[in-house]
């Protein structure tokens, strides 16, 4: 009799162990065989693919320094090393030989314009040479908040309302062909599209931002820019991605530009940022590009027709010249203010801050970042000290930041 119930018992526990075991594979292995036929696309699911806003790359990212600038890529390779970012340097140009220059007015500029324009090429023809399909390109005195990451993931959100259409459907919030989003601010337009996670359109096959083959240009880092307005121009979408209550975002009497307008701080409430079509930017400090806008960009400025400094030339390339017989159409092209990325103002003599322009001999005694709220480089002692303490030198109660060069805003 005992030996019975002790095969019995035996036999149960197998049972309950096979049982376990099975319930293990299913847990482990069941996502592997969906319904859904497998496709060799390279399509990644929504979670995943907005996660890859927080890898070390960002896709990849390209710094063009001047190798003799060792200040600004010691100080950029710290920014990117405590901030989680990989950076790859991409040696700046000094000179340029004219009859390497595409057709159009180009040999009128200065040469160090020259180097300038030939190290964004060298860069866009890396990217096509290697088959990169997307890349941030960064100038060697950018800088960002030390919250980088999850501010690109807060931008994908709004670059995908704009750029991916509703599911089912070709209409797109950036040329505004469905109807707002969102009714959050008065918008007799329609134009505003409030970012949340609510709002279901297709999902991205590639890019957390949306489609690779939907847009050419993400321009981040500028100094500049205006709202496009559908009365100045039709071929230039008007939808904006609106990101409310974002606390990287300075409060009004912080927010700068150096040119374009402050219209955002009439038209949104504070800590609010935007995202829209490309207009009139000015400055490239940082700016991510899909391949194939790489492909169009390298044709269109380094073999087709160039004629002005790097940053007029791509936005011309972003807006098209507006005649409708042109050869230079409009492509897609999405910007955000305030920037995401700007020019780092370190302390010491103004005349080390570009070698592109002149500036003077001023010193300057505290470093700064118009915009940027816990700047990386302004943060740098505290972050190499292993602090949490950051510095905001753009508090929300305190009075505008006294900057020490006018031309900063």
């Amino acid at each position: 009799m005992a030996v019975i119930l002790l095969s019995a018992r035996v036999k149960y526990a197998a049972a309950l162990l096979g049982i376990l075991v099975v319930i293990f594979l299913l847990v482990q292995f069941g996502g592997q065989h969906s319904t859904i036929p497998f496709r060799t696309t390279g399509r990644k699911t929504i979670d995943r693919l907005i996660e890859d806003t927080q890898n070390a790359t960002l896709g990849k990212i390209y710094a063009i320094n001047l190798p003799a600038r060792t200040d600004h890529r010691d100080s950029l390779s710290l920014a990117a090393a405590f901030t989680g970012l990989q950076i790859s340097y991409s040696d700046a140009v000094v000179d340029v030989l004219d009859k390497a220059l595409p057709p159009g007015n180009g040999g009128t500029m200065k040469m160090t314009e020259k180097g300038n324009w030939r190290a964004h090429m060298n860069i866009l023809r890396d990217m096509v040479e290697n088959n990169i399909s997307s890349a941030l390109i960064l100038e060697d005195d950018a800088d960002w908040d030390i919250r980088i990451k999850a501010q690109m993931r807060r931008f994908a959100q709004a670059t995908r309302r704009l750029l991916q259409p509703l599911p089912g459907t070709n209409d797109t919030f950036l040329r505004s062909t469905m109807p707002p989003l969102s009714r959050q601010l008065e918008d007799e337009h329609g134009y505003n599209a409030i970012v949340d996670d609510k709002v279901v359109v297709e999902t991205p096959r590639d890019s957390p931002y949306g489609d690779l083959s939907r847009w050419d240009i993400l321009w981040i880092g500028h100094c500049g820019t205006l709202f496009p307005e559908e009365s100045r121009r039709h071929d230039v979408p008007v939808g904006r991605g609106v990101m409310l209550l974002d606390e990287t975002v300075p409060a009004p009497q912080h927010v700068k530009e150096r040119f374009g307008s402050l219209d955002i701080l009439d038209q949104y409430p504070p800590h609010t940022r935007v995202v829209h079509h490309v207009r009139e930017n000015v400055c490239t400090p940082g700016y991510a590009v899909s391949l194939p806008g790489a492909r169009r960009i390298l044709y269109e400025l380094g073999v087709h027709y160039m004629d002005a400094i790097t940053d007029l030339s791509l936005n011309k390339y972003c807006e098209g010249d507006g005649k409708e017989d042109s050869e230079f159409k409009s492509h897609v092209c999405l910007s955000v203010q305030p920037e995401l990325i700007q020019s780092h103002r370190a302390a010491g003599s103004m005349n080390k801050f570009s070698d592109i322009d002149d500036f003077n001999d001023k010193v300057i005694e505290q470093a700064y970042t118009i915009n940027i709220r816990w700047s990386a480089r302004v943060n740098l002692p505290k972050l190499v000290a292993g602090s949490t303490d950051y510095i905001d030198l753009f508090k929300d109660d305190e009075g505008s930041f006294d900057l020490a060069w006018s031309g900063d805003g």
